[in-house]
């Protein structure tokens, strides 16, 4: 089967979240399946070419319209490991993609959907027999009406990272891309509040085959008015084309036996008390970095700080842990001058405590760090499509406490029978709810957490189980 990935981040080389990490993680469990894998994405300035193999110019020229403006493109081709990996290079006057970050610019729709039409021409010029495209989030879905006309693919599958973010804009944005007709008019009406809307996420699941929320329990919640950010009238009306799956978490760059940036390494499989030994011993040196308080319980957070991660529930867990004896650690930032300014000022407040991190940037090396030294990390996630955070965690012997939303709800048990329990969760979004849990983990008997934590350990959160499913879909698809 040959399977097309198109997507705006491919881990290691490009990522700014969950994203990335699942295009690899995906990937790799597809071609060790046997299946024939090539993944698109654009040429940013800031990948580490080094890190491909085989790099070379796979079309040295062709163009794509933007508007009435006729724009030269290169398409490379490398090699990651068993994947074909293809990057687009625009050579476009406004520099789309040598930027030095992925987002966060004021044209970040007419960027992607930019890359969109030209990707539809490589492909037109190359004639890949396709079996499977598959798109991801709202970067690449205008692909779908895009290349309805345009080539022959047997199916288009569309995943769904994160229904918040729609690629929102106006008619005049898909009409510089060629988009008219029946597939303009897919991305027409996105939002039941604002009939004029138009978005590229909404014409992407009105032309794929099979639309994939990445987990069983957002393919729910979607379809709902609460959690459906106006576009659960469309996705109800193709509910029988949903289909949710877990993301797994990929256990090459995973691996607290492996990981170069642990202190001390484990394997999962070890005998418990080996484990927390050496989470003591990585909990002692980031202690001795930052000036912590070493012999208590660890509670943190790794996040980007936005409005769906709960700031206020983070917050309020500062003092709380304070009040408990244990030490709060924050890695992540805002997008949001307001949040990232909020959080700088508790920063402050803060200083010198030793009792207190709040690392207000993104630092791989700490990311690793802090995940092999807490005892509980947090997600209190007002929604989570599929998240990656708990199950790093569990993986490196770190217990989730976290909100039932999402693929939280299927991956996290706070069940009764101990022998089932894996993390401490809460339902009602308020602070009161989020607490209660929180002074519930923290006061938790030593024995008991032995066992929860164990239970985490020992479960199989890799990509051989979603890539099975995905295979089952991908079959599906193609009778």
């Amino acid at each position: 089967m040959h399977i097309v990935h198109i997507a705006a981040e491919f881990a290691p080389l490009v990522k700014a979240g969950g994203l990335g990490e699942v295009l690899i993680g995906l990937s790799r469990a597809l071609t060790s399946l046997g299946e024939k894998v090539d993944v698109i994405i654009p040429k940013y300035d800031l990948i580490p070419t080094n890190l491909l193999s085989n790099l070379q110019k796979e079309v040295p020229h062709f163009t794509a319209y933007e508007g009435s403006q006729e724009i030269s493109n290169t398409m490379w081709s490398a090699q990651f490991e068993n994947i074909n990996l293809h990057l687009l290079e625009m050579h476009h006057p406004q520099k789309y993609f040598n930027r030095g970050e992925i987002y966060g610019f004021p044209d970040d729709v007419p960027r992607f959907l930019y890359f969109s039409k030209a990707t539809v021409e490589y492909l037109k010029i190359k004639q890949l027999p396709i079996d499977i495209l598959h798109l991801h989030d709202w970067h690449t879905a205008a692909i779908a009406p895009l290349i309805r006309d345009s080539i022959k693919v047997h199916s288009i599958a569309l995943s769904i990272h994160n229904l918040e973010h729609q690629g929102k804009c106006g008619i005049k944005d898909l009409e510089a891309i060629g988009l008219s007709g029946s597939a303009l008019s897919k991305c027409h009406g996105a939002d039941s509040r604002y009939p004029d809307s138009y978005n590229t996420l909404k014409g992407g699941i009105e032309s794929s085959d099979a639309i994939i929320p990445v987990s069983p329990t957002y393919a729910k919640e979607i379809l709902t008015h609460q959690y459906g950010c106006g576009l659960d009238p469309i996705l109800s009306k193709r509910k029988s084309h949903i289909y949710g799956i877990l993301n797994g978490i990929d256990e090459l760059l995973w691996d607290p036996s492996t990981d170069q940036h642990l202190k001390a390494r484990f394997k999962t499989t070890d005998p418990l008390e080996k484990i927390i030994a050496a989470k003591k011993e990585n909990k002692s040196f980031l202690a001795n970095r930052f000036n912590l308080k070493a012999d208590a319980p660890w509670v943190g957070a790794i996040t980007r700080i936005v409005p769906q991660k709960g700031p206020e529930f983070l917050e309020a867990a500062i003092e709380q842990t304070i009040k408990n004896g244990g030490v709060y650690t924050l890695l992540g930032s805002s997008p949001i001058h307001d949040l990232q300014h909020q959080f700088e000022q508790l920063k402050k407040h803060y200083q010198n405590n030793p009792q207190v991190l709040l690392q207000l940037d993104f630092d791989e090396a700490l990311a690793h760090q802090l995940y092999a030294a807490l005892d509980f990390i947090l997600l209190p996630s007002h929604f989570e499509p599929c998240g990656l955070a708990q199950l790093i965690g569990m993986h490196y012997g770190t217990t989730p406490i976290v909100r039932l939303t999402g693929g939280l709800k299927d991956t996290v048990f706070d069940t009764k029978e101990i022998s089932k329990q894996n993390g401490f969760t809460f339902e009602e979004p308020t602070i009161q709810a989020f607490l209660h849990t929180l002074n519930r983990a923290m006061k938790i008997d030593p024995e008991k957490h032995a066992i929860i934590r164990h239970n985490g350990l020992k479960t199989n959160f890799g990509w051989e189980k979603p890539a099975n499913n995905y295979m089952t879909l991908y079959r599906t698809l193609l009778i």
